[in-house]
């Protein structure tokens, strides 16, 4: 077990730091968070600049009061200290803990220049609980991995120096040290998950196994090797089966692997594409619905935030798809405004040669497909119909029809009427939607 001082924590974080000049430490005016801020006020040098950031959630009484003496204690150890206040409103159903922990980052990523280092105070008993939470709720190899040592918080840093300690030895070093600390009474309201195993669990378990918080953090660094590894094979399997866009992967190559290595991918993907991952009973959904259905069927599997449907010989993930619009709604748009539409937004580039020939400000309508609609476009009478057979089936009642003067003149990402086209030498304008 290492033993905790300011100059082993200092030699802990020239190791785990990326370069930097500048440090924050996330100070709530707690036991932990008091202790690493004092520790490295002991051994501050010009290595680092230190500043303390203390997040006011508003939600608890003495919030006022919390912020008042996180600044008195920066004041007396001479570390600037920002408060910042943030608002939390919390939906039915939804965790105050996560939405709170959800706030208080967000402020700070949003507070910090880019390369900038946080510091966070959770320790080994931390993630030990974490492991455990973890463990309860069924999650796989980056879930049991639980809190990294290092990882990016927006453009900078995120660094928990305090996870090779338990509580134990930071309260030791806080009563050398006469260090005076906030005690947040909803610490110790068992209604939370957290508390529960804290003041519940934990105890027994390191009355028999008196090592069990490091025990618990060897399990969650072995499980992060894993997830590393897991990773590496992810994206090589990604790469060997992503499709035409990054939407899409090809069924002709994800087919061919085995069950377990599809679900990875899978996970891959959806995260890579900044959706929300679906429940283990959805992705297998996925594997047993849509992996196999027939070429010519249309199948779906959605969950909130995200959706994957099938077409022709690809996967396609995406955001839940809004409403159909009504085909009676129409959007008038200015040349060359950006304008917002209920599936992605029109917008133009200028380009010679090329693109719609018609002059700034120009008033167009914006209007989506009715049925019998006819296209002139490459000297023939084209049928809509049929030229949109070419985008997948749920994007055809979603494509704007660009009207001028009651006038079919573009659709968007396939062709403009060969009587609008701008000539050699001629600007036009490119219209993509998206």
């Amino acid at each position: 077990m290492p033993h905790f001082s300011p100059s082993q924590l200092f030699k802990h974080l020239l190791h785990l730091c990326p370069p930097t000049q500048q440090l924050w430490i996330a100070y709530s005016g707690g036991l932990d968070s008091h202790v690493l801020l004092h520790a490295l006020a002991q051994i501050r040098s010009q290595t680092y600049d230190l500043r303390a950031i203390h997040i006011h959630h508003g939600i608890h009484a003495q919030a006022d009061n919390w912020a008042t003496h996180c600044l008195q204690v920066c004041e007396d150890l001479d570390i600037p200290c920002d408060v910042i206040r943030v608002n939390i409103r919390v939906a039915s159903r939804e965790s105050l803990e996560a939405i709170a922990r959800t706030a208080r980052y967000d402020a700070i990523a949003q507070r910090i220049a880019p390369n900038d280092v946080v510091l966070t105070a959770q320790h080994a008993d931390d993630q030990a609980e974490t492991v455990l939470l973890q463990l309860l709720r069924g999650a796989g190899v980056a879930g049991l991995a639980a809190m990294p040592s290092v990882t990016s918080l927006n453009h900078g840093w995120l660094i928990r120096p305090l996870l090779n300690y338990t509580r134990t030895q930071l309260h030791h070093y806080a009563l050398q040290t006469d260090l005076q600390w906030i005690e947040d009474s909803s610490n110790a309201d068992i209604q939370f998950d957290r508390n529960f195993l804290r003041h519940k669990i934990m105890p027994h378990l390191q009355q028999r196994w008196t090592s069990v918080s490091h025990t618990f953090s060897r399990v969650a660094r072995h499980q992060a090797e894993a997830n590393e590894l897991i990773q590496i094979l992810a994206e090589q399997d990604w790469q060997s089966c992503q499709g035409e866009n990054a939407d899409q992967l090809l069924l002709s190559v994800l087919s061919c692997m085995s069950k377990a290595r599809q679900r990875n991918v899978l996970r891959f993907w959806l995260k890579k594409l900044g959706l929300p991952l679906p429940s283990t009973v959805q992705l297998e959904h996925i594997l047993s619905d849509v992996l196999t259905a027939k070429a010519d069927r249309q199948p779906l599997v959605r969950w909130r935030g995200g959706e994957v449907r099938r077409y022709r010989n690809a996967l396609f993930a995406m955001p839940n798809l809004p409403k159909t619009p009504d085909n009676s709604q129409y959007f008038t748009w200015l040349l060359p405004a950006q304008i917002q539409l209920p599936l992605g937004e029109l917008t133009v580039n200028q380009v010679q040669g090329r693109g719609l020939a018609l002059p700034t400000g120009t008033q167009l309508q914006v209007r989506f497909r009715q049925g019998g609609e006819k296209f002139r476009w490459h000297g023939h009478q084209r049928v809509v119909k049929k030229l949109l057979q070419a985008l997948p089936p749920w994007l055809r009642d979603f494509i704007p029809l660009i009207y001028f003067e009651n006038n079919l003149i573009a659709l968007p990402n396939i062709g403009i009427n060969d009587d609008f086209v701008a000539q050699a030498g001629e600007m036009g304008w490119e219209i993509k939607w998206g």
